[in-house]
């Protein structure tokens, strides 16, 4: 379906608003899964990076966030995914 990724964003979204973090990540993975070059797949990338770090997933989630400025050079999620690098101390 062409609204797909866009309902599993918008579930993550959801899911972190209610505190389920690893219902996020799983949504905003399915999000970038189901369209890897799709509109909503730089801010799916870079929510599934956030989510792992605060699941702990440190080494996951720098590389993850590695991956939306590599992919999405143009995208306006590369700050924010360099942001939470920064936070998370990936190297």
């Amino acid at each position: 379906s062409p609204v797909a990724a866009d309902a599993h964003l918008l579930r993550g979204q959801a899911f972190d608003n209610l505190g389920e973090t690893t219902n996020a990540a799983r949504a905003y993975l399915a999000a970038f899964s189901g369209s890897p070059e799709g509109p909503v797949a730089p801010a799916a990338l870079t929510k599934l990076g956030i989510s792992l770090g605060a699941l702990g997933q440190t080494q996951d989630a720098c590389v993850t966030l590695a991956e939306v400025a590599t992919r999405f050079p143009s995208a306006p999620e590369v700050g924010e995914a360099q942001q939470a690098m920064a936070s998370l101390g990936c190297g």
